[in-house]
């Protein structure tokens, strides 16, 4: 497996894969073993993403044994690209895309441009932001802030966590941090509290679905080995405090998670964490021109997909939660199908072989999918997240723009680019992630529209923060403001004595 190098030629590969959790991991893969030539690019300074992240540079784990199920699965799936012959490229990020082009930026270095004939986006999905008053304060994370805080760097924040969510990551994400030490005094799950028939359909979709289901019962078992209170049907309201969180109002909500009034209830803690989903990272296939569906519980507006996981945009594929947050068996199936599909295209291997290749993954995929079916009642997103806000709530964090200073673009357009273009909001380091959403969701209720008939803002490049010097072009100079580096280091090289 060959790890980025500065003196590594620019890169022309068959296939270029953005994002090493396990769907990207697995197209390379797949791709590699039909006898394409695969790059594999990822920001991180590890492979493995949000689910199977791994303990950064610097650290290194004597005792494999004692860390979760999670790191040993992600390891294992990790060393499986040893001798694939992919190319891996460490802390570089996919900043543009368009056209079969695509330009990468490694830490450190200046720009390249890598011309791939095909492309499998599979860039993961980040925490669904959820604007409530207090959501800003110091210590209100996000379940994968603290996931990364307790895998990665072995630190616990606070001494008293709430945990705030729903779906599998309420049960999931409590039980993992306790198991780190976090002191977790309450959990609460937004949706409803599973009933007999709930219990019959999941029964009836177990099949292939064993160690999911395993899973969600240690799970469990370990918020009653930590006794942990799990309480269904209540969000979070708001986080109190006089520069950090002190305590926490939670309040019980109906089937679209909107707040039953009357039913508040306040705990003191100093950490919040909130573990509502995910949301896909679209941003990549959005500057490609990918078409887009709306399905609410995979996170939003989803890329269009065929069978075999191509976009709309020749070329361009897409596997994993960045194309529709299913969790990582479902991201790794994925991933096998785009690889393949891709090596079928490319045409190193028929389709007859392609089919058979991906048909263990096909069946896998439909018995998780039916296992997602039969959850749907419990784990559905209701609307209500998006109305937690007040007129004082900030609503862009980077920018610090409020819900009433929205109001007035808001009433004058159903149009979110002109919303940010009047209010800033959006323009922020984030782009967006973490308000363009609920902005949405404010122009969707004052015009009498669904949330997903809100286009999201336009696309710009580059799609992560970067260091200007890496995209500059260093043969224009402007004198008095700013000159080439190696013109300045040429010139204090000259006068140094």
């Amino acid at each position: 497996m060959a790890e980025n190098n500065s003196t590594d030629p620019v890169a022309e590969p068959d296939v270029l894969v953005v994002g090493g959790g396990p769907a990207g991991i697995s197209a390379a893969r797949a791709a590699a073993g039909a006898g394409l030539k695969v790059v594999l690019a990822d920001e991180r300074p590890t492979l493995g993403g949000q689910i199977y992240k791994q303990p950064g540079p610097g650290f290194t784990v004597t005792d494999p044994a004692a860390m979760d199920r999670q790191f040993r699965y992600g390891r294992t799936l990790i060393e499986s690209l040893d001798g694939s012959g992919v190319d891996v490229r460490l802390r570089t990020g996919v900043v543009a895309v368009e056209d079969g082009h695509a330009v990468l930026v490694t830490e450190g270095e200046p720009a390249r441009t890598v011309s791939a004939q095909r492309m499998i986006l599979a860039p993961g999905a980040h925490d669904r932001p959820v604007a409530f008053p207090g959501w800003t304060l110091p210590g209100v994370i996000t379940a994968g802030g603290l996931q990364t805080l307790a895998k990665t760097q072995r630190v616990l924040p606070g001494k008293r966590v709430l945990f705030a969510g729903a779906g599998p990551v309420a049960l999931a994400f409590p039980a993992q941090l306790a198991h780190y030490g976090a002191n977790i005094v309450l959990a609460l799950e937004a949706g409803p509290s599973p009933r007999a028939a709930d219990i019959v359909k999941v029964a009836g979709a177990a099949r292939g679905n064993s160690a999911l289901l395993r899973d969600a019962v240690r799970y469990r078992a370990g918020l009653l080995k930590h006794r942990i209170p799990l309480r269904y049907g209540r969000i979070v309201v708001r986080a109190e405090g006089d520069g950090k969180v002190e305590r926490v109002v939670h309040a019980a909500v109906d089937a679209d998670w909107r707040v039953v009034p009357g039913t508040e209830q306040t705990v003191e803690v100093d950490v919040l964490c909130i573990g509502y989903g995910f949301v896909p990272s679209l941003e990549l296939m959005r500057l490609t021109g990918c078409e887009f569906d709306y399905q609410e519980n995979l996170g939003g507006h989803v890329v269009h997909r065929d069978g075999w996981h191509r976009t709309s945009v020749e070329g361009v594929y897409a596997a994993g939660d960045g194309a529709g947050v299913e969790g990582s068996f479902v991201a790794i199936d994925e991933g096998t199908i785009a690889g393949l599909a891709a090596a079928m295209d490319a045409g190193v291997i028929s389709i007859e072989a392609a089919a058979r290749s991906a048909a263990p993954a096909r069946q896998r995929l439909a018995r998780r999918r039916a296992l997602s079916a039969a959850t749907t009642r419990m784990y559905r997103v209701g609307p209500g997240v998006f109305e937690l806000s007040t007129e004082d709530t900030v609503i862009c964090r980077c920018e610090v723009v409020r819900q009433r200073d929205l109001a007035a673009a808001i009433e004058s357009t159903e149009d979110i680019n002109v919303v940010k273009a009047y209010t800033r909001a959006g323009m922020g380091p984030c782009q967006g992630k973490n308000c363009q959403r609920h902005i949405s969701s404010l122009i969707a209720r004052r015009h009498g529209r669904e949330i997903s008939d809100i286009a999201p803002a336009t696309p710009r490049m580059p799609v992560r923060p970067v260091p200007i010097s890496s995209i500059a072009d260093h043969s224009i100079e402007g004198p008095g403001l700013f000159v080439a580096e190696e013109t300045v280091l040429a010139e204090e090289k000259e006068v140094t004595p």
